[in-house]
């Protein structure tokens, strides 16, 4: 539904949405969320960033972590709402990441930081190539990766991060919805999603034989022009 009619009303919806943030802000504590409260604003949350997203494609990719933080908040809140201790919550989280940095590790990628955002989201930071070696490991059915994709997918990546960055995304997806990847502005790829897809991307990686170590690594030269997954 299109809510604005001339000129102003994108700002005065602006600022109304500023000032119930605020009020709800100076509402809020740790002990008066409800679980359909925490819902309600994550959904504010995706709305207000999808909103933003339309200002341009760079823009896009710098929000398209809300969705997936937003949905983490939302289940963290149900499992709180059921009785799941916060304490196991974050052991089970630790846990993930440190047998995230072990698979990454087991295939050569050591040059890596794993971060958790709470209980709910894992985040991977990788160098392009080796965001791009992940992609492969990831994406591959016991073959070759296939080399750049179709010119008329618009947007796929416009130089050596950006490629694996859009591979990488790609990869993850696969493994549990919400999942993203964006370029850094130090050229490093940092991707993100939800404990259970890590969980699952730790299973993809320890199916697969460990990878020969970081400087023999082939098939990631000039060689694969665009490589990715």
């Amino acid at each position: 539904m299109k809510l604005t009619s001339g000129p102003g009303r994108v700002e005065a919806l602006a600022e109304e949405a500023v000032v119930a943030a605020c009020a709800l802000a100076d509402a809020a504590g740790p002990s008066r969320w409800s679980a359909d409260a925490v819902e309600d604003a994550a959904a504010a949350l995706e709305v207000l960033a999808g909103a933003l997203a339309q200002l341009g494609p760079e823009c896009a990719e710098i929000l398209s972590v809300v969705p997936v933080a937003a949905a983490a908040v939302v289940e963290r809140a149900e499992q709180a709402a059921a009785g799941t201790s916060e304490a196991a919550g974050g052991r089970a989280t630790a846990g993930t990441s440190a047998a995230l940095r072990q698979a990454l590790a087991a295939h050569g990628l050591t040059r890596n930081r794993v971060h958790q955002l709470g209980a709910a989201l894992v985040t991977v930071t990788l160098d392009a190539p080796e965001a791009q070696a992940l992609a492969v490991l990831l994406g591959r059915r016991d073959a070759l990766p296939r080399q750049a994709p179709p010119e008329d997918k618009d947007g796929w990546g416009s130089g050596p991060a950006e490629t694996a960055a859009a591979a990488l995304a790609d990869a993850l997806r696969a493994h549990g919805t919400g999942a993203y990847a964006r370029v850094l502005t130090s050229g490093q790829v940092s991707a993100g999603l939800t404990p259970q897809a890590a969980q699952a991307v730790v299973a993809a990686l320890t199916a697969r034989p460990g990878g020969t170590p970081r400087g023999k690594r082939r098939g990631l030269g000039s060689g694969y022009k665009g490589i990715v997954r």
